[in-house]
């Protein structure tokens, strides 16, 4: 027995994945790849594509690393259809197709990877570096075979094997350092994996891998609140506030790998699979604040706008000046272990595959509010970064004590889950599947936030009475070209602070503050089990060109869910718990035909789920009885539910190129909004009200999104000499959306944008390959408000960032790297008014420098 991988197959043959089927080279036999480098990359992730039963988006191994992407939301940013959410500077949450990404389903190896974030089920994928990975796929079309959660898509995360590799022995490794502009810090970045295959035949496989980054930087941001119409003003509305800060943050990642895959024979293999990820990041902001113009001031004789309703003052003490300090510690780990295998009986071949998950999130800080009234302010909106300030700013000695804060939030998931899929060779190309899946979920949220309030009069303090106070900062939310700083302090002697806190915490300086402490850290937490059985049968049944595949999925979901409830004004803490079960018939039906080896066209319709926000789900929350108001979750919330309809047409005009457009439609039921309730005369646990507001998440009636990818990849191969090393790739898609919100007006849906495209240019000869790659993230919805002039939105991020390497001996190369070249920063804004900026955070360029090894 003898095993060898060709350099093709470790995309080509997908078979063990729940979203692509192999299919064997046109001429039945083996086909050597020669290319190597970024060509190869191409050619295999396109190869995949090609391949798949679905619509499928690959990103592959070596392609992961072909630009400088920080984590596994830029790898996909490059794919089509794929939008990204950016925090800090770095990708964070993705969508697909327009769809949020708490509707998308995120797998590894075809698992369910559940996610450590406590109240959604968006993914944030900066946990996760894709240097460890063989491919990333995007699946965008169901088949019966699959998780019925994933609206948008599946982003599936595949490791790699021993088995993936052409050679017995192989290892890889790579480093590099460099340089962030904003504070002259050096990133680092390693990972190292090591392959091997043993024994006589070698039937024995071991993959170990490991990956280390660390970035430490500086983000400077602008963040103004509570824009409100108000047609004096020259940008037809105003904020309530100005606020900036300089964040100092230190981001550190950690991933490993470890597998071992037994093929005892040709019709038996085992496998053991675990992967670890951990994000931590260390944040310290102090962070200026100025009210100015709250309606209250705005309306009084006090606030006086000059003509130009670009200028103005605040005069009196009207104004407040506030200083706030968060010390912000957040860690996030997913760990995955599985074990499975596939035995071949005859005609059936049998895989299975359990799996255990343990996810956990902890975010905890303690937070200090120093405030002052500072007399006079003068304002200028002129530009959209605006200004205001104190024509003299408050001292440290005017700076009193305000409220301090330790906030300390963990969220645990544990997830048992197992699949077993037949798949029957019915001949000639043609295979039944069926299969069945349970998957059994705890999560468990819990939030504590005690409160200390100043204290009565006697014993009020101030920022500079104990030396607590820290040396004036410049801050530049604008590129520093522009010379513009807003100066932030009084700030704090960090250390004095904490050493101050720890003496008189509790203490006459700084009381504890019961009921708002019992609120914040009771309404939030919940207990939530989710049980998922899953079972279908499908068919692949080839007619010469033409591939048939119909299926169905039965699924039935069944939620217990404890919450807790705050009577105002009391004590008394209630745990409510409620049930839910509800179960969906997912059908699905794919045509593929391919009139030729490199043509291909897909239809397809499929029905799939996208459940609940977890934190929607909790019947807890608060009741306060003065303001006759409850806030509320919804455990008899309603999945959304989406029909979907795709068709796709793909020309592999030449090896590595593509070229390939399609229209997707998505008809979804059940979208979820909160609403508020009026009722009146009614006793609700146990008090009486005339009128009573309940806000809570319901379900609406339904939405539709409509949209059209294209995709271009060509290396120019037919140029002459060096030129011959050039390519392209473009991507394109238009996305249009409606929602009908409870209050009746017309929305997108959150997180879609119209417009995403990105263009990359490549180079490969020789020794040399370059990488240059612009990509546009168009203005999207971010949250729904209300009133509508509250809806907060996204603006367009336009990425640029480039990479080139030379290959000094045949296993050994150097690369640079620059990302954000354009010093892009990521902007938020209020009401469809681009000039009502409530966001904007720039993170300066980082460039580095290092080398890769391969053997």
């Amino acid at each position: 027995m003898r095993y060898r991988l060709l350099a093709t197959a470790a995309l080509s043959a997908v078979a063990t994945s729940a979203y692509a089927q192999t299919m064997p080279p046109a001429d039945g036999g083996d086909t050597e790849v020669v290319v190597t480098g970024q060509r190869a990359s191409q050619q295999r992730a396109i190869s995949a594509k090609r391949d798949a039963l679905g619509v499928l988006d690959v990103a592959a191994a070596d392609e992961i690393g072909r630009l400088p992407d920080r984590n596994v939301a830029e790898v996909i940013e490059h794919l089509p259809g794929v939008g990204v959410t950016y925090d800090q500077g770095e990708g964070r949450y993705v969508s697909i197709r327009g769809v949020p990404s708490n509707l998308n389903n995120y797998t590894l190896n075809g698992i369910e990877i559940g996610n450590p974030d406590g109240t959604t089920r968006s993914l944030p994928l900066d946990i996760v570096s894709g240097q460890l990975l063989n491919r990333v796929e995007i699946a965008k079309v169901k088949t019966a075979d699959m998780d019925g959660q994933g609206i948008g898509g599946v982003v599936n995360l595949v490791t790699q094997t021993a088995f993936d590799f052409k050679d017995s022995f192989s290892l890889a490794a790579s480093g590099k350092a460099g340089k962030q502009q904003l504070n002259d810090k050096v990133p680092v970045q390693g990972d190292i994996s090591i392959a091997t295959r043993l024994g006589a035949d070698e039937q024995f496989g071991i993959t170990l891998g490991g990956s280390y980054s660390n970035r430490d930087f500086l983000s400077e941001g602008f963040y103004p609140d509570n824009w409100r119409p108000d047609p004096r003003f020259a940008r037809g509305g105003v904020p309530d506030n100005i606020k900036y800060t300089e964040y100092s943050l230190d981001r550190k990642r950690i991933g490993a790998t470890g597998l071992l895959d037994w093929h005892p024979s040709d019709t038996q293999t085992f496998f053991i699979r675990g992967v670890y990820s951990k994000f931590t990041e260390d944040e310290i902001r102090p962070r200026y604040r100025l009210d100015f113009a709250t309606a209250a001031i705005v309306g009084t004789p006090a606030f006086q706008l000059n003509p130009d309703g670009l200028t103005g003052t605040v005069t009196g003490t009207a104004a407040e000046r506030r200083e706030d300090l968060r010390l912000d510690y957040k860690s996030k780990y997913l760990a995955t272990g599985m074990a499975g295998g596939s035995t071949k009986l005859g005609a059936l071949t049998l895989d299975y595959t359990g799996a255990y998950s343990r996810n956990r999130t902890l975010d905890r800080y303690p937070l200090w509010q120093f405030r002052c009234n500072p007399g006079t302010v003068n304002f200028d909106f002129s530009d959209k970064i605006y200004s205001a300030a104190p024509a003299t700013e408050c001292a440290a000695n005017q700076m009193q004590f305000r409220q301090y804060q330790a906030f300390h939030q963990v969220s645990t998931e544990r997830i048992w889950q197992g699949k077993i899929d037949g798949t029957y060779d019915l001949g000639g190309g043609s295979v039944l599947k069926f299969g069945g899946k349970y998957r059994d979920t705890d999560r468990d949220f819990d939030q504590e936030q005690p409160t200390y309030a100043r204290a009565a009069a006697p014993n009020r303090f101030t920022l500079g009475q104990f030396g607590l106070d820290g040396p004036t900062i410049c801050v530049k939310p604008n590129s520093a070209d522009t010379g513009q700083c807003y100066a932030n302090g009084p700030t704090f002697n960090i250390d004095a602070l904490k050493a101050f806190t720890d003496q008189n915490l509790g203490g006459a300086l700084m009381p504890l503050d019961a009921a708002t402490t019992l609120t914040n850290s009771a309404v939030a937490d919940f207990a939530l089990k989710e049980k998922v059985g899953a079972a279908y049968v499908m068919a692949n049944l080839k007619f010469g060109a033409l591939t048939v595949a119909p299926g169905l999925r039965y699924e039935h979901t069944k939620i217990a869910v404890t919450g807790y409830q705050l009577q105002t004004g009391t004590t008394n803490v209630a745990a409510l718990s409620r049930d839910n079960s509800y179960g969906d018939w997912l059908p699905s039906i794919v045509l593929k035909l391919t009139p030729s080896a490199n043509t291909v066209f897909r239809l397809a319709y499929s029905r799939s789920l996208g459940r609940p926000e977890y934190s929607n789900l909790s019947p807890g929350g608060s009741i306060d009885s003065a303001n006759a108001a409850v806030s509320l979750g919804n455990p008899e919330l309603k999945p959304y539910r989406a029909d979907n309809l795709d068709a796709t047409a793909e020309w592999y005009f030449v090896p590595g190129g593509i070229l390939s457009a399609g229209v997707f439609y998505k008809k979804i039921a059940n979208p979820i909004f909160s609403q508020v309730t009026v009722l009146r005369n009614i006793v609700y646990n146990g008090v009486s009200y005339s009128v009573l507001n309940i806000t809570q998440p319901f379900n609406a009636d339904s939405g539709d999104i409509v949209g059209v990818e294209a995709q271009y990849q060509q290396q120019f191969s037919f140029l002459p000499g060096l030129l011959s090393g050039l390519g392209v790739q473009l991507t394109g898609t238009w996305t249009q959306s409606s929602l009908t919100l409870p209050d009746g007006r017309a929305s997108t849906f959150p997180n879609q944008s119209k417009y995403l495209y990105g263009a990359e240019l490549f180079y490969q000869k020789g020794a040399v390959e370059a990488s240059i790659a612009y990509h546009n993230t168009g203005h999207a919805l971010l949250a729904i408000g209300s009133p509508a002039y509250n809806d907060q939105y996204n603006d367009d991020l336009r990425r640029l960032d480039a990479k080139a390497s030379l290959a000094l001996l045949r296993n050994v190369t150097l690369f640079v790297e620059g990302q954000n070249l354009t010093d892009e920063p990521t902007r938020q804004y209020q009401n469809g008014n681009r000039d009502w900026v409530i966001q904007n955070e720039r993170y300066g360029r980082t460039f580095y420098v290092g080398a890769s090894v391969k053997f």
